[in-house]
């Protein structure tokens, strides 16, 4: 693999996790949202997260050319390295939690108010949960970036 693959990699990462902070706070900023655009209460929305093959740099490197083809290492270099692709699914429309407050403008005629089904606890551990995976996925980008300046150094000798 590549260094070049691997800032590909941890890129791909860190826009994910961007995307599913980006996510988590909208879900806590609309949480009380009774009344959208589209009509309803606001739709939660959910990150999923799917795996996708990086193509390789060099389209004629297809066989294996290594000392270790064949050997102890044949699975971990025939398997294309991985990134990752983010798509949003919304919650269905009917999912939403139902509160008596009669004197709500939103009320139905029996005084319940519709709202998102969005739980500020989850949401919380999500937001934790990505910025820890941006920063792995930066910290992965930057030590990349050191090996590449260290092996530029090498031809400066």
């Amino acid at each position: 693999m590549s260094l070049f693959t691997i800032f590909k990699i941890s890129s791909q990462g860190m826009t994910a996790q961007r995307e599913r902070l980006e996510t988590a706070a909208s879900n806590l900023a609309n949480a009380h949202s009774t009344r959208t655009s589209e009509g309803g209460p606001y739709r939660r929305r959910d990150m999923l997260f799917q795996t996708v093959p990086i193509p390789p740099e060099n389209p004629f490197s297809d066989s294996p050319a290594s000392p270790f083809a064949g050997g102890l290492f044949a699975d971990a270099q025939n398997s294309a390295p991985q990134g990752v692709r983010v798509s949003t699914e919304l919650a269905p429309a009917d999912q939403f939690i139902r509160r008596f407050d009669p004197g709500h403008p939103d009320a139905d005629a029996d005084g319940y108010v519709k709202l998102p089904d969005v739980d500020p606890l989850e949401e919380t551990v999500n937001m934790i949960s990505a910025t820890r995976s941006f920063e792995a996925n930066a910290t992965a980008f930057n030590t990349a970036k050191e090996l590449a300046r260290a092996t530029l150094k090498l031809g400066e000798s």
